[in-house]
């Protein structure tokens, strides 16, 4: 391995802490938003699902124009470490105002408030996000390199993950909370949750952006239109599939955090146990920190398509347990979640690993680098995809009968003096929505991954051709000043 790719342990997981950062807040959002949204805020689940599509559609057109503006970017602190540094007080600020709750009881300022709010907190995301993934194919261009620094990822991405799942829980998700106990307000209690979060999540990105060094500034600023762009990536048979692959795995690892809280809630019965839902959201995400390291190991030995082909059954077959699980059966409960985390660590690391390795068959291709339009597609994609994930699980509660906080059905409940009782119907479509959607979208993802064909042998080849035109650049130059 050339010296140059090598890269130290704190390089790794300085780059690892950005990506905890984001999820200590983007677990948040993705397992308890929605749930607040409906159960806490009072906005039906049909609005709540269009919340989603507004917000995610407004996200990717972000995505995209953040995308070029990194490859334009030129500053003392890089093209990418200046927006870590700088954007993330007004990232974390927009986090917070997500969860406040409207005064008013009109289902239309509502959605209105909780869409704008959406958009802002998207937004940042986007400015401080992009330029932090247009890091990893310039910190190393080392195949297996990539896949280590990409391992760390996940691991510190998965800490993120419970800290922004587990631990919200236990701070404001019920009546059991700490600071619902401390405040007897449950909206008081999810606010001042979100406050302690965007702090932990501010000392963690600049602590990240302060240590990651841009080792490789090849990029060039993308004069192409986004049509021209997209036609250009889309003619790669690479892009094309490898971009499918990360776009189903986080599309279906969206659905799960999207309705998981309502499964353990609602159809296994523990929503009145703050701990113990906490307790269930820890467990798969510390077992997909654990078996990490076993997921690098067999992409070093064995090849990235077929480990995670292999992870994608194996996922399928857990999953569709959901279905028969049984309620307030906690010993039952705590194998399967564990079960899933170990699946989920893989479908994670390793189309984030494969990402960066299609910046480089551009360049061999097209002649040009472009990293930042690059990832700018990506999520372009994937935010559109997403949005219509979560959309289709709100939607689907909504048709199924949920009974979302304020409406008429639960006022019943509470003017009878009655714990709120969710219909048959919702409680199973949570299950089928969560053993089915997933599994058929890793499945396809699966074959997609195949289909890529960017094995370690042919991407070496295409690594040292680009050398090799860098090297007689090099020469021509020095003949020229000659």
């Amino acid at each position: 391995m050339n010296n140059s790719n090598k890269l130290t342990l704190k390089e790794k997981i300085s780059f690892g802490l950005g990506d905890m950062g984001s999820n200590i807040l983007f677990a948040a959002v993705s397992f308890y938003l929605l749930y607040f949204m409906i159960n806490v805020g009072g906005l039906k689940p049909a609005l709540a699902s269009a919340v989603f599509l507004v917000a995610k559609a407004w996200d990717a057109i972000t995505d995209y124009l953040m995308g070029t503006i990194v490859d334009k970017t030129h500053s003392k602190y890089g093209k990418r470490r200046v927006y870590i540094l700088f954007c993330s007080v007004p990232y974390v600020i927009s986090f917070v105002l997500m969860w406040l709750v409207p005064a008013s009881s009109s289902q239309a300022l509502k959605f209105i408030f909780y869409t704008l709010m959406y958009m802002l907190y998207c937004t940042f995301w986007t400015i401080v996000y992009i330029p932090y993934n247009t890091l990893a194919p310039n910190m190393t261009k080392d195949y297996d390199e990539r896949t280590s620094l990409n391992s760390i990822r996940i691991i510190l991405a998965n800490v993120g993950l419970i800290l922004g799942a587990a631990v919200f829980a236990l701070l404001a998700d019920g009546k059991t909370s700490i600071f619902y106990e401390l405040f007897k307000d449950e909206r008081k209690a999810y606010v001042a949750a979100a406050a302690v979060f965007a702090v932990i999540s501010l000392i963690v990105w600049l602590l990240c952006g302060f240590n990651v060094k841009e080792r490789y500034d090849e990029s060039e600023e993308n004069k192409k239109g986004f049509f021209q762009t997209l036609k250009e990536f889309f003619k790669l048979k690479e892009f094309r599939n490898i971009m499918m692959t990360f776009l189903l795995s986080m599309m279906g690892f969206d659905i799960i955090m999207t309705v998981f809280v309502f499964y353990i809630n609602d159809s296994l019965g523990f929503g009145s146990n703050a701990e113990l839902s906490m307790v269930f959201i820890a467990i798969p995400l510390v077992c997909a920190i654990i078996s990490a390291p076993v997921w690098d190991m067999l992409c070093k030995k064995f090849q990235k398509h077929v480990i995670y082909s292999i992870s994608c059954v194996y996922m399928t077959v857990v999953l569709l347990f959901a279905i028969i699980m049984p309620q307030n059966n906690v010993a039952l409960t705590i194998v399967h979640v564990a079960l899933c985390g170990f699946g989920m660590s893989a479908i994670q690391i390793i189309p984030w690993a494969a990402l960066p390795d299609v910046v480089d068959v551009d360049e061999y291709v097209n002649g040009q680098r472009r990293e930042g339009a690059y990832y700018g597609v990506t999520q372009f994609c994937y935010k559109l995809a997403s949005g219509i994930g979560c959309a289709l699980v709100s939607l689907i509660l909504g048709l199924t009968g949920y009974i979302e906080a304020n409406s008429e059905k639960y006022y019943e409940f509470i003017n009878a003096g009655k714990e709120i009782v969710q219909p048959d119907g919702a409680l199973l479509a949570i299950r089928l929505v969560l053993a089915l959607l997933p599994s058929v979208i890793f499945l396809i993802s699966a074959i997609t991954s195949y289909r890529a064909n960017l094995g370690r042998d042919r991407f070496n080849m295409i690594i040292e051709e680009l050398n090799k035109r860098k090297q007689s650049k090099i020469e021509e130059t020095a003949k020229e000043d000659k």
